[in-house]
């Protein structure tokens, strides 16, 4: 696991680092999978890598805040400053793009083209939140076996230890857990996970799950999860991680692969420093390929970024 503990601390703060850290603590020495992991795999800047198990067509395999009942109030705001700039630089961009953008100080949220498009690996999430309540409802810890296969799930995106763990934990259960969190507008089949359909908002809501609601987790094992989208693997620290730096600090998650009418990218994560903090939900389809929808992903994660700082109203 690569060390980032400035980073780890500043995001666990207040959500039971200690018990997290002492949970993780045999995570370290897992190595990782060899075999290909398809969307939502290690991937280097020189290529991305494609699907393993299901075909990359459709048709071959087939937000934000915690649920209402500890809602905070979150205004929808039009923010014409951020669609300006937005518009301005997606009109020279192919594809299309889509998000939600939170900011939780002000209370406000700002949505741009936030369309349904395919999970991917951002649903990663969504499983490892319904591992931990179940472990949570039967007062356990994870055990070694699950602690490193959500590491790999998490940290390296790989895809044979989420079909582990899904198995695991039941597909029921994850859409029992999704529909708790309020992923109203997520559709979970029986056909490959990669390609369950969801909306931004949708994804806001699973990640503020791990971050602030305690109908799900308590906040032990939302640090657990917090811990390990903070300790992405390098390779796949882009769209919302973009903005990171000393002071600015990201747990996240991405999801990627190819289908026949161009590469989806999908990001969803919370980001905070002194001044902000957010949570940015992101899909995309890049019809030139997977390093320039990369590219147009990340420059839009930090303008938003930019425009959090300055208050979206």
């Amino acid at each position: 696991m690569t060390t980032r503990a400035p980073d780890r601390r500043r995001l666990l703060a207040g959500g039971g680092a200690a018990a997290a850290l002492a949970g993780l603590a045999t995570v370290t020495g897992c190595a990782p999978t060899t075999s290909g992991s398809g969307p939502g795999a290690s991937l280097t800047s020189a290529a991305p890598a494609t699907t393993s198990g299901p075909s990359s067509s459709p048709s071959a395999t087939a937000s934000a805040s915690p649920s209402a009942s500890s809602t905070p109030a979150v205004t929808a705001v039009p923010a014409p400053r951020l669609a300006d700039r937005l518009e301005s630089y997606l009109d020279g961009r192919s594809g299309d793009l889509g998000l939600q953008l939170v900011d939780l100080r002000r209370g406000q949220s700002f949505s741009h083209d936030a369309e349904e498009g395919y999970c991917y690996s951002t649903i990663k999430v969504l499983v490892l939140t319904t591992l931990l309540a179940q472990r949570q409802a039967d007062d356990k810890q994870l055990s070694a076996r699950q602690r490193g296969l959500a590491e790999r799930m998490i940290t390296r995106s790989d895809n044979s230890a989420t079909e582990a763990l899904l198995a695991e934990v039941g597909r029921d259960e994850v859409r029992r857990v999704g529909d708790l969190v309020g992923m109203s507008r997520t559709e979970m089949d029986d056909g490959w996970w990669g390609l369950w359909r969801t909306v931004p908002r949708d994804l806001n809501r699973m990640v503020a799950a791990v971050l602030s609601s305690d109908d799900v987790l308590d906040g032990s094992r939302r640090a657990v999860a917090r811990f390990l989208m903070a300790d992405v693997v390098p390779e796949q620290r882009w769209g919302v991680f973009a903005p990171e730096s000393g002071k600015v600090h990201v747990a996240a998650k991405n999801g990627w692969g190819p289908l026949s009418d161009g590469y989806r990218l999908n990001s969803v994560g919370w980001v905070t420093a002194d001044d902000r903090e957010y949570q940015l939900a992101i899909m995309s389809t890049s019809t030139a390929g997977f390093r320039y929808g990369r590219r147009t992903i990340s420059e839009v994660a930090q303008i938003c970024h930019e425009a959090v700082g300055s208050g979206l109203s």
